[in-house]
């Protein structure tokens, strides 16, 4: 026996234990998969441990900034702005609304605003969460989708409600 066919063989009985842990009718062999389903399916496993990967790491990446900044503001001496640095920066958020309350904190944090931005930045923030948890973006993966459907509807609650506070919108 050549070299070259005990490659095959050895890697037809590799694919063919993948295949029994895939979930594949116990009567599919790799003999009986063309080339190109084979091929499709080797993709496929590909692009999703690649998938898992990439999102594993966006996810250490985010706690790992989230804790920097929990850190940062812990650490950070809170001095009075001098005239020179605001003239180029941003003006600080406006100060709360009235009749403010530790449910109305919450809302903010919801959408990751500091509490009593304007409604301007509420919006820009609760968009981009939505463009970022969105459910349509997690429908291969049902438990994603599932999570996403309920981070969604939250957020567009606390929307809602941050926008009939500050901007009088729509009534309920």
């Amino acid at each position: 026996m050549s070299l070259g066919k005990r490659l095959i063989d050895l890697a037809k009985a590799n694919l063919n234990a993948l295949l029994d842990k895939a979930g594949a009718p116990a009567d599919t062999t790799i003999d009986q998969l063309t080339d190109d389903e084979l091929e499709a399916e080797l993709r496929r496993r590909r692009e999703r441990r690649l998938r898992e990967a990439d999102e594993v790491q966006i996810r250490t990446q985010a706690e790992k900034a989230a804790r920097e900044r929990a850190a940062q503001r812990k650490t950070m001496p809170r001095k009075p702005p001098s005239s020179s640095s605001t003239s180029s920066k941003r003006p600080p958020p406006r100060p709360a609304p009235p009749g403010s309350d530790k449910h109305l904190r919450e809302l903010y944090a919801q959408l990751e605003t500091p509490y009593g931005a304007p409604f301007e930045d509420v919006k820009k923030s609760f968009r981009r969460l939505m463009r970022k948890y969105h459910p349509d973006l997690h429908v291969g993966n049902p438990m994603k989708h599932k999570t996403a459907t309920q981070l969604t509807m939250s957020l567009t609650q606390a929307y809602n409600e941050l926008e009939q506070r500050l901007a009088g919108g729509r009534a309920k």
